[in-house]
């Protein structure tokens, strides 16, 4: 006798799991994973349970659809469970890639539309942010990535943008274009280094000032690496390390390098939102040498760094050096947050500064009071979005 999969979790939790499985599966099971699902012979059944199997299950087979099925085994009071996977028929997924409310800096919004064909996939989305960099940017950017051999996949990314300052500099541009050539090599699981060029163009708000080019070399080496601890929790480590280099040899008006060292590593547990938690530290590090444009100088004080403190009053024109630290905590629906860190150009002194957070997580979207730790007078910075 089987049980619909809306109903499975009316079950009595006096049953226990004769046997639990995974079914029409094209790709091998990790063994960690089988290992869980072995550890679940004999228990008792539980709904909690079951969703943090589907729910490790989803992370490992994306591609994916899942549905459970429970039925009854041939024992008295004992059940089989079964997953079934089908791999999905969805090509075209629409979604919201940024959505974010800052008290001293508006909106920010982004939507992107992916199809996905086989092992190629297209992209193409809108955005408006005021967030990221030291100029608000609204446009469009398009991007394809397709694989050519094992391990190695090509890819475009082109960007088109309007952009505005607060303030007036003879260096802000009123437009820019980008188009980023790129091929992405898998070193060994996690492990992923890419290389390319970056075509930037800036049109200037000065009618007098001629179009200058930021055209680059970019390499990005980037590791990421996820350890099951249990049925429920999750450690990740993330670390990465990115080189821009312009230079008149490339046709660029510019001639710099952009170094940015990056590094996060995150707990979690819990397998409802409720009981979920989690706690991440990361850290940043970045160092300009050369003049640079505004646009790729180093930025603090936005959602994502030295939450509370106004980017525009730490630097207004963007920075060639920056250090930055962060330590997020949630559990259940509360999430805290402190951060540290400093930003100046080079030859000039430094000031380390602190901010702390404290807010409230409900389906994925943040609302967070932060404000500046100094001695002077403190003006919080409310935030709310997703994706921070």
């Amino acid at each position: 006798m089987a049980f619909e999969n809306t109903s499975y979790t009316n079950v009595n939790s006096r049953y226990r799991i004769e046997r639990i499985s995974i079914q029409n599966v094209t790709y091998s099971v990790s063994a960690a994973l089988q290992r869980e699902l072995d550890r679940l012979i004999g228990r008792p059944y539980r709904t909690e349970t079951i969703d943090a199997v589907e729910r490790r299950i989803r992370s490992e087979f994306p591609g994916f659809t899942i549905s459970c099925n429970v039925a009854k085994g041939e024992k008295q009071d004992q059940i089989r469970v079964s997953f079934v996977l089908e791999r999905s028929r969805k090509n075209l997924d629409l979604n919201v890639s940024r959505m974010a409310f800052h008290s001293e800096q508006k909106f920010s919004f982004g939507v992107t539309a992916d199809l996905n064909l086989g092992t190629t996939s297209t992209s193409l989305g809108f955005i408006s942010d005021n967030d990221e960099r030291v100029e608000r940017f609204s446009g469009f950017r398009a991007a394809f990535v397709a694989p050519v051999v094992k391990n190695l996949r090509i890819a475009f990314l082109g960007e088109a943008y309007q952009s505005r300052f607060r303030g007036d500099s003879e260096e802000f541009y009123r437009s820019r274009t980008n188009f980023e050539p790129t091929v992405i090599y898998t070193l060994a699981p996690g492990l992923e280094l890419r290389g390319g060029f970056s075509f930037n163009n800036l049109e200037f708000q000065v009618p007098a000032a001629r179009d200058q080019a930021a055209h680059a070399v970019i390499t990005t080496l980037r590791y990421l690496k996820q350890w099951q601890l249990g049925l429920t929790s999750t450690q990740t480590l993330e670390a990465g390390y990115s080189l821009r280099a312009a230079a008149h040899s490339l046709g660029s008006d510019f001639n710099y390098r952009r170094h940015l060292g990056e590094a996060r590593l995150s707990f979690a547990s819990g397998n409802s939102e409720k009981s979920k938690s989690t706690l991440a530290f990361s850290s940043m590090i970045g160092a300009i040498d050369g003049r640079a444009p505004v646009l790729d100088r180093f930025v603090l004080g936005n959602t994502q760094t030295l939450r509370g403190w106004n980017r525009y009053e730490l630097a207004p024109l963007g920075a060639d050096r920056m250090m930055h630290f962060s330590a997020d905590g949630r559990y259940s629906f509360v999430r805290a947050v402190y951060d540290t860190g400093t930003i100046w150009t080079a030859g000039r002194p430094k000031v380390l500064r602190h901010s702390a957070g404290i807010g409230f997580v409900i389906s994925g979207i943040t609302a967070m009071v932060a404000i500046p730790i100094r001695s002077s007078s403190i003006e919080p910075i409310f935030m709310v979005g997703m994706n921070f």
